[in-house]
């Protein structure tokens, strides 16, 4: 029984090791070893802030977060796969914000870029409710959620 176990366990190893989803499983583990290892543990976040001055209803807020969410993630896993793996295995925690207009909504992306921190912006393309190319949420992340609350520690939740 024991050879058997073993030999089970070593071709779904085998198997799991050379498909993508267990490809992606590892970086996952990886990167929260890392950060469990290097004994810096801290929160990871992403938050997303929505312009609540074009009174968008709640099913256009909806899907413009979602497009600011994949964004983010898509960004992280291209700039910052570490943070995005850690961020993942940690709960994937999300916080949406509000903030009044465009110039507030850029002010916001262009401050966290120059922290370092990823940031992805959501322009509309106009079939519904608002406007083409109007600037409708950001995502700031996945990173640190107190790099992150240096930001936008003083911004409401939606």
């Amino acid at each position: 029984m024991g050879l058997f176990s073993f030999g089970v366990g070593f071709i779904s190893g085998y198997i799991f090791r050379n498909t993508n989803a267990g490809s992606q499983l590892g970086n996952k583990l990886f990167a929260a070893y890392k950060l469990l290892k290097g004994g810096n543990v801290t929160e990871y976040k992403l938050v997303l802030v929505v312009r609540d001055d074009l009174k968008m209803g709640q099913g256009k807020i909806a899907a413009q977060c979602s497009h600011a969410s994949v964004l983010a993630y898509k960004n992280a896993l291209l700039h910052d796969p570490d943070a995005a793996n850690i961020w993942e295995a940690i709960g994937q925690a999300k916080v949406v914000l509000k903030t009044t207009g465009e110039r507030n909504l850029l002010d916001l992306y262009e401050t966290a870029k120059k922290s370092g921190i990823p940031a992805s912006l959501v322009c509309d393309s106009g079939r519904t409710e608002v406007s083409p190319g109007t600037k409708t949420v950001i995502a700031i992340g996945p990173g640190s959620s107190t790099a992150i609350n240096k930001i936008t520690g003083h911004l409401k939740l939606l």
